[in-house]
């Protein structure tokens, strides 16, 4: 890492999200509360906010799309703009480095009641007369932001599924769509803004030859202007960089970096408008687009570029004429990294039980193969991770993918970099994800193009976007399992929260207690299906995404924003705690049925009081066979439920295509499974009542894979992946087993896993007697990095709870 790389990470305000609530309750702990570090002093930014109220005050006769692109580019043309010292890739989202963003036109309650109330988690964020003012602008939006719509639309069978109470948990994402950056490399936007000019003189045509209806003319007239109108304020908010970095330059008194800025002001006069020509001007672009898709447009998670296979081109290219060194190519690497880190959202509290730790989730993939199924890799991959080793930071998540033909180089590589603790990459699989995403409709050229999004979602690069917000939503399986139980009751309360099912008592056999689950994970998912239907349609009318759109494959042509259409029918419903509830079952019929050495009343009653006077009988429940272990009677289980609930949401259709929606067993429920554990009564696995659930979809429950690593993945080899999506597997292991003579042992065991065909690992790589020692003395280990849940995080960022899920994890070894 690079003195200049040293100096522009150690003035980055770290906006990483605390997790400031676990389920409805405050959370405690390391955080003490607060949704940030409390020595970065994080703001809120007010730029957006105003800017977009103004242009929509002036644009309101105009029809939604028109408005939506007007006031984009009216905060382009009026937001705070800087340029930091010694920074060579400049961009920014807010008006200032240590401010995040506030988007009005998607929610303003939970922020005005979290600013302005004394205990507030958000009351510092603000002055007192920006909270005025904050106050002001939302009199707006209260009728017009989008969050908040779908209560007053949704039918009343629908209602109780808004609100947590352990069974299912409903709560607006965030967009994942990728630019097809490499037609902007080639063509700019200048070229894009031609095809744009060009489809408008065809609609023309068509409308008077008669071959289109008024109302699609008009639809896709309004859709094409507001691209065109988009494209152009941002050719003209990069040019501000330029003239910025110009006037810096005059009143420079450094030679050398006055000759930085002169780069950097002929850099952003050139980029996005028209095509790159280095890799300098190929970084700057794409930080640019990036910025406006992710953070100004609206916020989105994740980045989902192929990150060596779009930029090797213009590294090679400089290389070859002498323009760039490699370590000079390393450092512009590191500056992005940088960049990454310096970005950030504000969740609602209550979200933060499912994110806490995280920064964006900015994935960049790395590896793979090519449209004819050939390997990729190539200098970039390997700069990628040499930056990542040398820089240690959270950003950008890595993701790297393996296939057969993956250069075992290639693995020493990760491995190294990851034996360092940074938990960088997580991998990826080809030979699940490829078929995977061909057998959802995707062309198998296209489909080996994937590249991953956010914590874990397969994308294509420069198709309309595959994962919209708002996502379905969340089951608690567990909790599920409970309610099937108690008659759909909870245990607690006595509250009605499922679908009424049989008497315990009446239940004769595993596959009957099986089945009453998985009727309370259908009810569920259909209601949360419900709101989400509503949700998107409430998108598509109020959010349009003119921008986003012009850079996605098909939207020009077709005369449509993205919202109107779909490149592929997808949608989830995440499952959280499944493999709890398969050990549960698990225990259920060894103990019960099949050694019948209790009875489903005494354990039902057992549970109902939290183990309590039943110490015996949990520790039977505890040495049951357990899922990760080899041991076919508890994997088998695990196999079994998966598959059935996957059979059960396939019957579901979604808003977006009206097609059934796949087979979803999806892990990437970042701290779900700490968030929103604590509603759950005990469970035959032998957990206390509020006890944290497995940390992934197919990750052992932590501490009971006992067989080592390889049992582990002996145990998912009986799993068909192929009907299940995006399953989340955690490890971890001690540094010492990545090293030395242990690195080609681990590439080997990377190997094997690609091989049993599960759709992602991930590690960190950290022993316990580390992680006890930050929990002690956090000022000590402020870039200790760990994996979450399909995300790092900073391990002082994280809640002593959350803490200590990753602590109780099994330490696995190799040799």
């Amino acid at each position: 890492m690079s003195e200049r790389t040293q100096s522009l990470k150690k003035n980055v305000v770290i906006k990483t999200h605390r997790l400031v609530s676990r389920g409805l309750e405050r959370e405690r702990g390391s955080s003490e509360g607060s949704p940030f570090r409390q020595e970065m002093e994080v703001g809120l930014c007010m730029d957006r906010a105003r800017l977009i109220t103004e242009a929509y005050k002036q644009n309101e006769h105009e029809p939604m799309v028109i408005k939506r692109a007007k006031a984009f580019v009216h905060i382009l043309e009026n937001m705070t703009i800087y340029i930091e010292p010694r920074q060579v890739l400049v961009g920014n989202f807010a008006s200032s480095p240590n401010k995040v963003a506030h988007y009005p036109d998607l929610q303003w309650r939970w922020l005005e009641k979290t600013i302005c109330t004394p205990n507030g988690a958000y009351k510092d964020l603000l002055s007192n007369e920006e909270k005025d003012e904050m106050i002001s602008i939302h009199k707006y939006w209260k009728t017009r932001a989008v969050h908040g719509m779908e209560r007053d639309l949704i039918p009343e069978s629908s209602k109780e599924h808004l609100f947590f109470k352990g069974l299912s948990f409903w709560a607006y994402q965030w967009d994942m769509g990728t630019p097809n950056y490499e037609k902007v490399f080639t063509i700019g936007l200048n070229g894009i803004a031609r095809e744009t000019d060009e489809r408008l003189r065809q609609l023309d045509q068509d409308y008077e030859a008669l071959i289109i209806s008024p109302k699609d003319y008009l639809d896709q007239r309004r859709d094409l202007t507001a691209m065109r109108i988009t494209l152009e304020g941002t050719i003209k908010w990069a040019e501000r960089y330029s003239q910025l970095a110009m006037e810096m330059a005059a009143d420079e008194e450094d030679g050398e970096r006055k000759e930085e800025l002169e780069k950097i002001a002929d850099i952003c006069k050139w980029v996005p408008a028209n095509p790159c020509r280095t890799f300098h001007e190929a970084l700057q672009c794409f930080w640019f687009i990036h910025l406006l898709v992710g953070f100004i447009e609206e916020p989105q998670v994740g980045s989902g570029t192929r990150f060596d296979k779009i930029f090797y081109p213009f590294y090679r290219k400089d290389l070859d004429a002498g323009r760039i060194t490699r370590d000079q190519a390393q450092e512009l690497l590191e500056h992005m990294w940088v960049n990454f880190l310096s970005t950030g959202f504000l969740h609602p509290p209550v979200w933060s039980g499912s994110g806490g730790g995280g920064l964006g989730w900015q994935t960049v993939t790395i590896g793979g193969v090519d449209s004819k199924g050939e390997d990729i890799t190539n200098e970039i991959t390997y700069l990628v991770l040499d930056s990542i080793k040398e820089i240690n930071m959270l950003q950008p998540p890595l993701a790297l993918r393996v296939h057969e033909k993956t250069p075992r180089e290639l693995l020493l590589k990760a491995t190294e970099v990851l034996s360092t603790g940074v938990s960088q990459p997580a991998f990826f699989n080809d030979r699940f994800n490829i078929p995977r995403l061909v057998s959802f409709g995707v062309p198998e050229e296209e489909a080996r193009d994937y590249a991953i999004n956010s914590c874990m979602w397969p994308v294509i690069p420069g198709k309309n976007i595959v994962h919209r917000n708002p996502t379905a939503g969340s089951v608690m399986v567990p909790k599920a399992l409970e309610l099937a139980l108690n008659q759909g009751k909870d245990i607690k309360t006595g509250e009605q929260l499922g679908v009424s099912t049989k008497d315990p008592s009446d239940l004769k056999s595993i596959d009957e207690i099986m089945g009453a689950l998985l009727d309370q994970i259908d009810f569920a998912a259909r209601g949360l299906f419900s709101i989400s239907n509503i949700a998107n349609r409430l998108y598509e009318e109020y959010l349009q995404r003119p921008f986003l759109s012009a850079l996605l494959d098909g939207c020009i042509e077709r005369g449509q924003e993205l919202r109107k259409w779909t490149y592929m029918p997808y949608s989830d419903v995440m499952m959280i705690g499944g493999i709890n509830a398969a050990d549960s079952l698990t225990a259920i019929k060894k103990l019960v049925f099949d050694d019948k050495k209790l009875t489903i009343e005494n354990l039902i009653t057992a549970l109902k009081n939290n183990w309590k006077g039943a110490e015996e009988l949990r520790q039977m429940c505890l040495n049951a066979p357990k899922f990760g272990n080899d041991e076919d009677y508890a994997d088998l289980v695990v196999k079994e439920l998966y598959e059935k609930i996957a059979e059960r949401l396939s019957s579901i259709k979604t808003y977006t295509s009206g097609q059934w929606v796949p087979g979803i067993v999806d892990g990437s429920a970042a701290t779900l499974h700490y968030g929103y554990s604590g509603l759950t009564a005990a469970t035959p696995d032998g957990r206390f009542a509020g006890e944290t659930f497995a940390d992934g979809s197919i990750s052992p429950i932590m501490g009971r894979d006992k067989n080592g690593p390889t049992a582990v993945l002996m145990s998912l080899s009986k799993l068909d992946h192929r009907k299940l999506w995006n399953t989340l597997h955690n490890q971890t292991f001690s540094p010492l087993y990545l090293q030395d003579q242990f690195a080609g042992v681990f590439t080997d065991y990377l190997r094997t896993w690609a091989d049993i065909g599960s759709h992602h690992i991930q590690f960190s790589v950290v022993d316990s007697e580390t992680l006890k020692a930050a929990q002690k003395r956090p000022q000590e280990y402020h870039e200790l990095i760990v994996r979450v849940c399909g995300f790092s995080a900073y391990f002082i960022d994280l809640s002593e709870g959350l803490q200590n899920t990753i602590i109780d994890r099994t330490l696995q070894c190799i040799g």
